[in-house]
């Protein structure tokens, strides 16, 4: 495990701690590398960050901006990851990053599975910084508990970097990254707001080894530190 938390007073403090943790991130990076890539998720936590973090002075044009999952809608819908990236991270400064999309216009996610593989394998790897929020049952990107997809999902030697789901979660089928893709990066950045949330995360970690919570698959893995950011 390597992992360590910090306790933030206010929401709008936890989205100013990430927002400059994601930028050091990417402006290192770009100075080592020419590019930047950055892994988002969607849900309410990460609209404050995205609002603070658009405001922030980088090479935004040499930024790509990943969902690390996605509803199978298009990005018009209310629903859409890269909608909501769109509209609250890709304005202001952050306006001239590049968006890679995971939906397709196929009638189901496993149809372009291979598609979005390639377009991820395109990037170069490490990804240079991973934000992830965490769902009320444990679940991360679209790793939910009790569905078949996600143990092979969370299995760090798999192959894969892209995951779905066929039936839907919380109303869409989804794709999106599996562990094993997510963690290629110096760090991950988990943002946990919220009373109820934390006491699935305190679950998950003093019950470390507990397949029924895929949360406590992140923090047990060994490759890549997490860092926990929290706030009620």
């Amino acid at each position: 495990m390597s992992f360590a938390e910090t306790q933030y007073d206010s929401r709008a403090a936890l989205a100013a701690a990430v927002a400059v943790r994601v930028a050091d991130d990417l402006t290192a990076a770009i100075a080592q590398h020419g590019a930047a890539s950055l892994i988002v998720p969607g849900g309410s936590t990460p609209v404050a960050v995205f609002g603070v973090l658009a405001m922030r002075a980088l090479a935004w044009d040499k930024v790509t901006v990943i969902p690390c999952d996605e509803r199978w809608v298009a990005q018009d819908h209310v629903d859409s990851n890269a909608g909501l990236i769109q509209r609250h991270l890709l304005q202001d400064k952050a306006k001239a990053a590049k968006l890679l999309n995971l939906y397709r216009p196929t009638p189901t996610p496993a149809d372009a599975q291979d598609e979005v593989a390639a377009a991820l394998a395109a990037i170069p790897r490490p990804f240079s910084s991973v934000f992830l929020g965490m769902g009320e049952d444990g679940h991360f990107a679209s790793l939910f508990p009790g569905r078949a997809e996600t143990a092979p999902a969370l299995d760090l030697n798999t192959d894969d970097s892209v995951m779905v789901l066929r039936e839907p979660a919380k109303g869409h089928p989804r794709i999106g990254l599996t562990l094993a893709a997510l963690i290629d990066a110096p760090r991950v950045l988990l943002a946990v707001t919220g009373a109820e949330k934390r006491v699935v995360l305190q679950r998950a970690i003093a019950n470390i080894n507990d397949n029924d919570l895929p949360i406590a698959a992140l923090l047990r893995q060994t490759r890549t530190p997490v860092d926990i950011l929290l706030s009620e």
